[in-house]
């Protein structure tokens, strides 16, 4: 669970504008969009970290979810304009050559 802060002038279903998760407050820079589920309302939120996230408030329990999280900075890399670029190398995995040096550590 997080706690979710909305503009005062607003009740919670209408507008967030920061949250709190792990210790740490995120402001949100935009509400990206928002939409209606059964019992609950979803803000798809951009924060101040730069990174998309998708919040729930729960209607009936007065309670927020953290749903989803994407960094748009990582899609990037990994959608187009990489023809030459494997996708393992794309997400900085480095390909496996055959070739180890485990024996050194196991003297």
């Amino acid at each position: 669970m997080i706690k979710v802060e909305f503009h005062s002038e607003y009740n919670a279903k209408e507008r967030p504008v920061a949250f709190q998760f792990c210790d740490r407050k995120y402001k949100i820079k935009e509400v990206v969009d928002r939409w209606y589920g059964e019992g609950a309302i979803y803000f798809k939120v951009e924060a101040d970290d730069d990174n998309i996230y998708l919040l729930k408030y729960k209607e009936c329990q007065d309670s927020w979810d953290l749903i989803f999280y994407q960094n748009p900075l990582l899609l990037e890399t990994l959608s187009g304009g990489y023809e030459e670029v494997s996708l393992v190398e794309r997400l900085r995995f480095k390909p496996f050559t055959g070739k180890t040096n485990i024996a050194l550590h196991l003297h």
